[in-house]
């Protein structure tokens, strides 16, 4: 049960267009869409901070799912780290790299820029957080400045959404709600409901 309850579509019709496009890239709208909606200043800022980190050609799809799934399930988040991780297959993430999460050090399904960048996800989990120099350095030796910086905002972005959606108690749509409980389990995903 969502401890802030979500608008009801209709009584946000001036982000129609959004919601339409969520749901038509997603096949649902995000119940945060609607929390957010109670305040349109935030659902705007929210909506323009997550343009510039899905649409950007820095980092390719499949390492931003890889970025926003690690550092949303480290954190905890059952509900970002389930959208994440749900249709990243289909855009170029593969299985194994999503259920080795917890065994990116040692699994040879990454590759070292890789584990640099789960190691980066993971320090920055950690409240307070535990991101050193060295873990920064590394990202910026296989990917360079201008890539790190981009996937440091994209942990910064998810920190967000994470905290929103735990604290919203947002519910989970049965889209990702399906794929997680079939395939998240072994990685300790839970649902909450």
């Amino acid at each position: 049960m969502p401890r802030i309850d979500p608008l009801p579509r209709s009584a946000a019709p001036e982000f129609e267009k959004v919601f339409q496009d969520m749901e038509d890239a997603l096949g649902y709208v995000p119940n945060s869409f609607f929390t957010m909606a109670r305040h349109p200043g935030i659902l705007n800022s929210a909506g323009a901070l997550m343009d510039g980190f899905w649409y950007p050609d820095t980092v390719d799809e499949p390492m931003r799912r890889l970025v926003t799934y690690a550092y949303s399930h480290y954190a905890g988040s059952f509900y970002s780290s389930a959208h994440c991780a749900c249709g990243a297959e289909e855009l170029g993430l593969s299985h194994d790299k999503i259920m080795n999460i917890f065994d990116f050090e040692t699994s040879d399904v990454y590759s070292d820029g890789e584990r640099a960048v789960l190691r980066l996800c993971r320090n920055a989990a950690r409240i307070p957080s535990e991101v050193t120099d060295a873990n920064v350095e590394a990202v910026k030796a296989h990917y360079g400045v201008s890539v790190t910086t981009f996937i440091i905002g994209l942990i910064a972005c998810m920190a967000f959404l994470n905290k929103w959606n735990e604290l919203c108690g947002t519910t989970l749509e049965d889209i990702p709600r399906e794929y997680a409980e079939k395939h998240l389990g072994p990685v300790g995903w839970k649902s909450k409901a």
